[in-house]
């Protein structure tokens, strides 16, 4: 994932991938790079086949590093897969036989460099009139919420063995062709999640998460002279889900 530096926060693109598999052979050891996988359920197209990019943890692991990502599988291009190779290596833990292996959100982070990111609360009313006069006030439809977010234009689509483009995982094509829509109905249109990480570099002030659950970009706009995207859309949902500390 690329990194999105926005005045100490940090910005994440989220899909949905879900899961668990379970070790097999030999149980590994600590500085392992790569596992033996089987029974693997996904809520994917393909549920047996592990997506490059896919994050997991490992039952078992006690170092403070638990987080790893799939670099490469085997077979490459079919299922079931039968092998991961990750990184960073696996740390201390007691490792055994049929160990969960737990698959969590792909993701990337995007260098925003000077750019920003917005988003519009709206809430519709309605107001009731009684022989002309205003009377009472109902809650009318409710109304998606809008994000836009400007970042640095380096590459519309990924290349050979680099990281996921931004453009590439709003999209959900490309190196990010694998991602799992964030959305809990596959029959939607793909989304993502995008998550905001606001880390206040003083004092003891708490830091603060800021989710916008299934974003679908609606416009992108391409600036080659200011090398900038813009990207604005709407979230099925009418506020962001907000948590502090």
């Amino acid at each position: 994932m690329a990194r999105i530096e926005l005045r100490n926060c940090t910005v994440r693109l989220k899909d949905g991938l879900s899961g668990v598999g379970a070790l097999t052979a030999s149980p590994p050891s600590a500085t392992d790079t790569d596992l033996d996988i089987d029974t693997i359920v996904l809520n994917t197209a393909d549920t047996d086949l592990v997506p490059v990019g896919a994050r997991f943890t490992v039952a078992g692991e006690t170092t403070a590093t638990t987080v790893h990502t799939v670099t490469a599988r085997t077979p490459a291009s079919s299922s079931p897969t039968t092998n991961i190779v990750f990184t960073p290596a696996l740390g201390a833990g007691t490792y055994v036989n049929d160990g969960v292996v737990t698959f969590l959100p792909q993701q990337i982070d995007i260098k925003v460099g000077d750019g920003e990111i917005k988003y519009t609360e709206a809430t519709e009313y309605k107001y009731d009139k009684d022989r002309g006069n205003l009377d009472t006030v109902r809650e009318g439809d409710e109304v998606p919420m809008d994000v836009s977010m400007n970042f640095t234009f380096e590459h519309v689509k990924t290349g050979t063995s680099e990281a996921i483009t931004p453009i590439d995982a709003i999209k959900g094509i490309n190196g990010a062709a694998e991602w799992v829509t964030s959305s809990s109905d596959p029959c939607e249109p793909y989304s993502v999640d995008v998550e905001v990480v606001h880390e206040p570099p003083c004092g003891s002030a708490e830091s603060e998460t800021i989710v916008f659950p299934d974003f679908r970009a609606e416009k992108r706009d391409y600036d080659f002279k200011n090398a900038a995207i813009a990207v604005s859309g709407k979230c099925n949902a009418t506020e962001p889900e907000i948590a502090r500390g």
